[in-house]
């Protein structure tokens, strides 16, 4: 009989548990960050959507070292994507396939410099992350991009393009710093 109730304790006090999230309150930093639309993001990795030909360059021996076909390292690599008020820029290396003929034209990786269009930012108080996205266009492309960002400053960007098979990248935030 004891034995019975310690089981029937344990068994209640189990699912009575259960993990807890430590909600980030009005004073984090996180949020006077992303409200003053002075954000930059650099990239750590890539993830591009799989396909044959990116299949076939990884064979070839073709992506940067510790790489591999769905997560490319990008460490050392220069690439940024900004927002600044209401304009934003970016400079990411594109991995992936283009989807219609035609060039890739001057930008060979994801690369714009205007003003965002349909401009979004909203902070999800359940999984603690803000989502910002927003829509751009250049001469050859047009960018719909979701970034996702976390209290601890680690971000996500996706990039849906018109004429490239979609890429998500994740690295980190911070200011923009001002030119000295």
């Amino acid at each position: 009989m004891r034995t019975s109730l310690i089981l029937i304790a344990t068994f209640i006090v189990l699912l009575g548990c259960k993990s807890s999230k430590t909600a980030i309150d009005d004073t984090h930093p996180i949020h006077s960050l992303v409200a003053s639309k002075n954000i930059e993001f650099i990239a750590k990795s890539a993830s591009p959507t799989v396909t044959r030909g990116v299949n076939a360059a990884a064979n070839r021996g073709l992506l940067p070292p510790g790489s591999n076909v769905s997560r490319i390292d990008l460490n050392g690599t220069s690439n940024y994507l900004k927002i600044f008020g209401d304009s934003v820029s970016a400079n990411l290396p594109f991995y992936g396939e283009r989807q219609f003929g035609g060039g890739y034209g001057s930008a060979t990786g994801v690369e714009f410099n205007g003003v965002a269009d349909n401009y979004k930012q909203d902070f999800n108080n359940d999984k603690q992350k803000y989502s910002i996205s927003f829509q751009v266009s250049d001469k050859s492309d047009s960018y719909s991009i979701l970034m996702e960002i976390f209290p601890n400053n680690s971000s996500s960007v996706s990039v849906n393009m018109s004429n490239r098979s979609r890429i998500q990248y994740n690295g980190t935030i911070k200011a923009i710093e001002e030119d000295k």
